[in-house]
C-alpha cells in the first residue's frame, strides 16, 4: 500500500528522525519554533513575579545610586566653573568644553600627563610581577602537602588581614636604610608585599579546581613539574589571572597611601597624590578637581570593560571553588 499522506508543514521533512548505528536522533529545525500563545499572554508571563520584581527594583536602585555620582562627576569635568556652582544638575544653560582636561593635563603644581606616567611605571610591574609570583605561590598551597603548609597559609591571612598602617613605619625604614626610599622600585616591592596575600589565596581556591587527573596524564607522558606547570597550570589559571590582574591593577593605581609615605619628590608623584593639589586654598575648582578624577579612573575602567569576560569567568570559578 501506498501512503498517500503530504504534510503541509515544510519543516517536517527536515524533521523526521533518523537512524545513525541504531540510534535515532533529530536534526535542529533551521528556524526557532514560533510560540501559537497569543500576545497578552506571552505579556504577561514575561512580567516578572512579586519576589524578582522587588529583587530588580533593589538591583537597579543600587546601579543608580552608583552610576549618578559618576554622571555628575563627568557633567562638571566638561562643563564650566560659573554653570556647575549651582549644582550640575542645573541644566538652563549647558556648555561642553574641555578646558578642564586640558588645565589637568598640564596643571603646574603637578601635571596629571606626567603623574598617569609615573603611576604606570609603578602599577604595571607590581600588577605583573604580583600575578606571576602569587601563582607560583598558590599551586603548591593547592596541590602539595608539607610540614608548616598551614602555618604559612594562616600566616599570609594575618599580613593581608593587617591595615597598611601597621607596616608602614617598618617598609619606610627599611626603604630609608636600602636607599629605595623615593623611588619606583621601593614602591613598586611594597605594592607587591602587600598584595601577594589576597594573591595566593585567591590563586589557591582557583587551583583547587584543577583536576589531579591532568597532572598525572602529564607525569606518565614525562613532564616535568616545570612543564606542568607552564603548560596546564598556568593556561588553566588565565580567567583567575585575569581577574587578579584586574583586581590589582585598579588598587595600585588608586593607592593614595603608600606614594603619601614613601614619595616624596614632586617629580615622582603619582595621580592620587595629583588629585588633592587640584583643589586649590583660596577656592576649590571643581571642574578641574572632576576633570583629573576622570583621567585618574578612566584607564582601570577600560582595563576592566576589555576584559570583563575573563574576569567574571575567574571570579566566579574561584568563588565556586
Amino acid at each position: 500500500m501506498t501512503d498517500t499522506h503530504h504534510s503541509d508543514d515544510p519543516t517536517d521533512a527536515d524533521s523526521e528522525p533518523k537512524t545513525d548505528g541504531g540510534r535515532v536522533y533529530h536534526e535542529a529545525p533551521e528556524t526557532a519554533p514560533i510560540s501559537d500563545r497569543p500576545l497578552p499572554e506571552r505579556l504577561r508571563a514575561a512580567v516578572p513575579s512579586g519576589p524578582r520584581a522587588l529583587r530588580y527594583a533593589i538591583a537597579i536602585g543600587v546601579a543608580l545610586l552608583w552610576l549618578v555620582p559618576l554622571v555628575g562627576l563627568f557633567m562638571a569635568s566638561v562643563r564650566p566653573l560659573d554653570q556647575i556652582i549651582q549644582g550640575w544638575w542645573n541644566f538652563e544653560t549647558f556648555t561642553v568644553t574641555f578646558e578642564n582636561y586640558a588645565r589637568a593635563w598640564t596643571f603646574q603644581s603637578g601635571p596629571m600627563r606626567q603623574a598617569m606616567w609615573n603611576t604606570a611605571i609603578v602599577t604595571i610591574p607590581s600588577v605583573l610581577a604580583v600575578t606571576l609570583l602569587g601563582t607560583m605561590v598558590a599551586y603548591p598551597f593547592a596541590r602539595f602537602d608539607f610540614p608548616v603548609k598551614k602555618g604559612l597559609f594562616f600566616l599570609l591571612i594575618v599580613v593581608m588581614a593587617a591595615p597598611p598602617e601597621l607596616v608602614a613605619m617598618g617598609n619606610y625604614n627599611t626603604l630609608r636604610n636600602t636607599g629605595l626610599f623615593d623611588t619606583y622600585m621601593g614602591l613598586i616591592l611594597v605594592h607587591i608585599g602587600w598584595g601577594m596575600g589576597w594573591v595566593v589565596m585567591f590563586l589557591r581556591n582557583f587551583l583547587l579546581g584543577l583536576p589531579e587527573e591532568l597532572e598525572e596524564a602529564a607525569r606518565i607522558d614525562g613532564a616535568s613539574r616545570y612543564q606542568i606547570f607552564k603548560s596546564i597550570v598556568l593556561p588553566y589559571s588565565a580567567p583567575a589571572l585575569v581577574s587578579v590582574a584586574v583586581i590589582q591593577f585598579t588598587w595600585v593605581w588608586n593607592s593614595f597611601f603608600f606614594p603619601l609615605v614613601f614619595m616624596r619628590s614632586r617629580e615622582n608623584q603619582l595621580a592620587p597624590q595629583v588629585l588633592p593639589l587640584m583643589k586649590g586654598r583660596l577656592q576649590i575648582d571643581w571642574g578641574l578637581v572632576a576633570a583629573g578624577s576622570v583621567l585618574t579612573m578612566i584607564v582601570p575602567i577600560l582595563l576592566f570593560v576589555t576584559l570583563q569576560r575573563y574576569y567574571k569567568q575567574g571570579m566566579v570559578a574561584a568563588v565556586a571553588d
